[in-house]
Formats: structure tokens, sequence, C-alpha cells
């Protein structure tokens, strides 16, 4: 006992304000951490108020990462304190020479470090895990919570396959994704058809396209406990008639209402396609993951329509597509589908007759989603020539008046958003990733479709719609191509931030829509973004996908009561990396990391004509054409470009610092 009293005081005496402190830390957040919980979030939001007015951006790090960073730095500070004491008290026992009493003093130290390192160690740990139950962020000290931040490519290990214009075009929710709600649906697109069985349990050929989950090659769990994985019996699964969208819906909802939640989903290599090869190989042998972060909230808010294009009451050339904006992605198989002489029936263009019975016919043709799956075009069956690419344009009818109709899903419940047939995932009307039926007449509440038993009110358009889709089409075919405005960032910037996406913006003419883009042109066949570099040796990490946006004569996002004069496409991207600086004697080429976006022809307008990489908006906002010789601006420059192979061209324009 005497022995243990007289080792304390020296204990202490090695460093009694760190051990302190660290103590004090790491218990004193404990304590507070309840009763704090509240004004950290308010503070956190102060600060990131007050860095956006002083036009500082806030994607660096926010408020409690900065308070773990400190931490951090000062724990690792004390952590150093007690290494250094460790190895100076081995040292002085290796040299002790047998001496008793320097043999005891240095074993004493010894301990004491070790003692030390012990606590600080807790510290970290018990730090970590308050300052994450605050957050809903496990990650504070290294700054990332595995799906987001510029640095380190481990967290995006497994995620090349997205956007490589083989594998998968998109899924939602997106990667990195927060704020989703706990009653998402799910929702893969893959480049080639898949084969249904390596998403649907016990699927064989000839059964419905519908089941329970194949848990053995889709992975759904929460990030912090991988092997919680959705059984087959937790999730409806559905595949799209062209077996290149797979919808899974969860039957529970995911995470808790008490603090926002990660999952994660993996893709198991071993998944087929209906062509009976691996989906996954090469470079992506290893099958695809992604994570995205559940919120505390029910999504019971109905979905609306945003915009329709052509807009009411205009005459528009009949290759035009009719497209239909949504102001949130809906669920594909109650707004994709295909009309021929009947078939699906939950959105129709209709030929108006109004002096021949039937008043209204419905086209044959196609609806498409795309777009974040929030935009459906409609291509109909009429061929009428080939456009500029060679590619057949679909037309309709001539010299007459369109129309189109969107249908409620009928209501499970009359005092509930929720679509009777979210049970088998099989709906009459429009129903968004949550299954809430379309709020038609935009009042904020779901009544479901006309003549349904509840008194549904909510078809679009409806009597209060200000632009319902009725337009006339003349007997000529715009040939105008888009072309490309402007780029952001600018070409051949650099010190670009790590997380900036990629802006492109095309010609606008208030007078025409030739700057408007068919939405399902827009995908990683249209858009890419090439990395070279020191950073990038990994194409397993580099994942990226692209949405449009459409933008009125205010420069605002169209809506159904504002032109459409333009579109604006974003590339998003896993963030970039940071150059190096180079050291003496190294060149550029050796520590920069280059992105080279590129856009190839097949993009289109709602016109069905392709882009056209021989014309461009100079500074003075008029339009230049490439010489024959030189036929493709690239980065401001007519040149031949970059042939790609069947005369596709693409250009750089940006690097990282």
């Amino acid at each position: 006992m005497l022995e243990k009293r007289r080792l304390f005081p020296k204990f202490l005496n090695l460093a009694p304000k760190a051990i302190l402190a660290s103590l004090a830390l790491a218990l004193g957040l404990g304590f507070f951490a309840s009763p704090v919980h509240a004004q950290l979030k308010q503070a956190t939001n102060n600060v990131n108020e007050t860095a956006q007015a002083a036009g500082l951006s806030q994607n660096s790090a926010d408020l409690i990462t900065i308070i773990g960073r400190v931490i951090y730095l000062a724990l690792s500070l004390v952590g150093v304190v007690f290494l250094a004491l460790l190895l100076y008290s081995g040292y002085q026992y290796m040299t002790a020479g047998g001496d008793p009493e320097k043999i005891k003093a240095a074993i004493s130290r010894i301990r004491n470090a070790v003692i030390g390192l012990v606590i600080i160690a807790a510290s970290f740990a018990i730090v970590n895990f308050i300052l994450g139950w605050i957050t809903g962020d496990q990650s504070i000290f290294g700054g990332t919570s595995g799906t987001g931040g510029g640095g380190g490519l481990a967290q995006w290990g497994d995620t090349g396959s997205l956007g490589n214009g083989q594998i998968i075009e998109y899924h939602y929710p997106e990667p990195g994704q927060t704020g989703v709600p706990r009653n998402t649906a799910i929702v893969i697109t893959f480049v080639p058809p898949i084969d249904p069985a390596s998403f649907i349990n016990g699927w064989t050929q000839g059964q419905p396209m519908s089941g329970k989950l194949n848990d053995l090659m889709v992975g759904v769990h929460p990030e912090t406990s991988k092997t919680q994985n959705l059984k087959p019996d937790q999730a409806l699964v559905a595949v799209s008639p062209d077996m290149r969208t797979v919808m899974i819906k969860p039957n529970d909802p995911l995470g808790n209402a008490q603090k926002p939640t990660w999952y994660e989903v993996k893709l198991d290599s071993g998944i087929m396609t209906a062509s009976s090869t691996k989906l996954f190989g090469g470079n992506f042998s290893n099958g695809y993951v992604w994570r995205f972060q559940v919120s505390t909230q029910i999504d019971n808010t109905p979905p609306q329509v945003l915009s329709v294009i052509p807009i009411t009451g205009g005459v528009y050339a009949r290759n035009v597509v009719v497209q239909i904006n949504f102001n949130e992605p809906m669920f594909p198989s109650s707004v994709a589908g295909i009309f021929k002489d009947g078939g699906f029936q939950n959105l129709q263009i209709l030929q108006v007759n109004p002096l021949f019975p039937p008043p209204e016919q419905p086209i044959n043709g196609e609806f498409r989603l795309s777009n974040g799956y929030r935009t459906v075009e409609f291509v109909t069956d009429d061929e009428c020539g080939l456009n500029s690419c060679l590619i057949k344009m679909h037309c309709l009818p001539a010299e007459k008046t369109i129309a189109g109709r969107i249908k409620a899903a009928s209501l499970a419940s009359n005092d509930s958003a929720l679509a009777a047939g979210y049970k088998t995932g099989v709906f009459n009307g429009a129903v968004d990733m949550a299954f809430n039926s379309m709020d038609g007449d935009a009042d904020g509440k779901a009544t479901g479709p006309a003549g349904d038993p509840a008194g549904g009110m909510d078809d679009w358009p409806a009597a209060t719609t200000k632009n319902p889709l009725s337009f006339k089409t003349n007997a000529e075919i715009n040939r105008d191509p888009p072309f490309i405005k402007s780029v952001d960032p600018a070409v051949k910037a650099d010190k670009i931030a790590l997380d900036k996406n990629i802006d492109v913006a095309w010609h606008s003419d208030p007078n025409d829509m030739n700057g408007v883009l068919l939405a399902y042109t827009i995908s990683s066949n249209s858009f890419r973004i090439y990395t070279s570099g020191p950073g990038e040796k990994d194409p397993n990490s580099w994942w990226f996908y692209t949405k449009m946006k459409n933008i009125d004569d205010n420069g605002d996002e169209a809506t159904s009561t504002t032109k459409h004069v333009q579109s604006l496409a974003t590339i998003y991207h896993r963030p970039f990396v940071s150059s190096d600086i180079p050291k003496q004697g190294q060149q550029l080429s050796e520590v920069n990391n280059y992105y080279d976006p590129y856009v190839r022809h097949y993009v289109m307008n709602v016109y069905q004509n392709c882009y056209n990489p021989a014309a461009m908006i100079d500074k003075n906002n008029a339009k230049l054409a490439a010489p024959p010789t030189k036929p493709n601006f690239c980065n401001d420059v007519a040149s031949l470009g970059t042939d790609l192979g069947g005369g596709h061209f693409y250009c750089d324009f940006i690097k990282t610092p």
C-alpha cells in the first residue's frame, strides 16, 4: 500500500495538467452531451450562416468536425508526450548498469507512461463516440463519414461502376445523399439488361418480374452493421420490362426516428446480365457499393408536376417531344411504360378531335423516365426521318391539337397519401419513391384519381392547373441543333474546389426551345469525365452521373408558369483529388491531377436534334461555326478534337490545384 501511495504522486508529477485535461474533456463531454445537443446544432447553423455571408465555403468542415479536430490535436500532443516519456524511460532502464534505484525509477516511469497512453486512448474513444452521437457521424476525427470529403480514396472503393458507360447508369438514393426519407425505395438503372434472378429471390423464366429480395446478391444494411442485411421477406423487388431498372422497396422504414442513420447497399460481383454474363468485370470485379444517409422522417408528402413542355397554346414542329418534369423522383413503374393500342395508361398523350368522336384519341408510344427519375418524356411510334446523327426521329401527328393526362393513384386509405398497391408495387397512377400518390391540383394533399370511391381530385391537369399541356403541331420538322453556350469551371481552369460539379449551359433563345435538352439522352454515353494523374490510379473509385434542369428567361428553374429557354446539365462526381506541389526537377504532369469532361453528340434537344460540337457562343454572345478543316471547338479553339472512334470528340477543360 505504501508503494502505491508513492507511485501515484509520481504519476501525477509526470504530466498532471495533460492527464487531468484529457479526463476532464472526455468525461465532461459525456456529462454535458445531452444538454448541449440543441445548442451545438444552433451554433453550427450560426457558423454556417456567417461563413455564407462572408463568401466562405461551408463544404470543408462543420462546427462539430472542427471541434473534433481540435480535440484530436490536443490529445495527440499529450499522447506524444507520454510516448516520448516511455521511450526515455526505456532508455534509462537499458542504461541503468544494474543500479537498483535507477531500474526502479525507470520501471515506475514506464508503468506510468503506459497508464497515460491508455487514458489517452480511452479519451479518444469517449470523445469520438460522444461527438459522433451528437452529429450522427462516427468519424469526426477523420473529417469524413465514409461517404463524403475529398481526402482518402479508400472510402470510395468499389464505386467506379457508376458512370463508366458500361454497368450502372444511375441510382437513387445517390452516393452520399443525406436527408433521405426512411420509407424510400432504392432504385438502380443499369446500362445492359440484367438477369431478374440476380435480384428476385427464386425467380425463373416466365414468372412475373417481381417478388422477394435476393439477399445473396443484394445487401442493404446500416453502415455500422454490415451483417444485418434485409432478408428476402423484408423487401419487395420489381424489375422493369426492359430489365434495366431494379426497384427495391423495404417493407418497413429504414433507420429510426431518433437520429439519422447511414445505410450501405452492396451489389455482389455474381450479378448476371440478361445474356448470362457477369455484370461486373475487369477493374470492377468486386461489385459495387454505395452509401446514403436516412433521415428521421417519414415522407407523407405527395409529388407534384413541376413543369411541362411544350408550353400550352403554342404551335410546334411535329418532331417535338413531350416532357413532364416532377418536383421529386418518381417510382419508375408508375410513370414509365409503353402504350400501343392499350397497355400502360397511367400517363397518356392524346390527339384531340373536338369535332369528331372520340374527342380524345391516345397516341401510341413510350414514356421514358430519366434525369434522376424526375423527368418523363413521350416518344411516339411514328418514325419521321433521320436527324443529323442518323438516328431515327419520331413525330407527333401533324397539324393536330395535342394534350396530356396523368392519373393519380388510388389511395390505401382516406387519411394518408400512401397509394393502394404498396404491397405489390403495382399502381394505377403516378407515385413517388415513398409510394405517395400524385397531388395533381397542387393543394398539398393527395385525394386519388377522379371517379375513385374516395372522391379523388388529383388527376393532372386539374381545374386549377395553369399550364395543362395543350398545344398544336404543324407539318414542319425542326432540324436546328443544340450547342453549348458555356461551361463552369471554365476551359483550362485550375485551383477549383474539389467538390465543384461541372455545369454545361446550352444556347438559349426565348423564341424557341432548341437549347432545351431531351432528358433521356443525358447519360454516361453522352457526358463523361476522364481522369489522369498520380492521384487517380484506382478506376474503381471514380464515379459520376449527369442530371439537368430547365432554365426560364429569368435564369431560374422553369416551372409550369414560366418559359423554358435552355437546359443546364450538371455532372456530379466523386470529389477530385488535389494535385501536389512539384518538387525541384518535377514536371507538372507528374503532380497534377487532370479531369477531362466531354460531351458527345448523342445529346439531343427536345426536337431530337443532336448536339453540334462545331458551334459555340463567343464572349459577345455571337454564334460561331467551326471551319470544315477543324470541325470541333475544343477549349474554345476550333480543332480536330480527340477522335474516340465513330466520329466522337471530346475536349479537356479543367484540372485540380
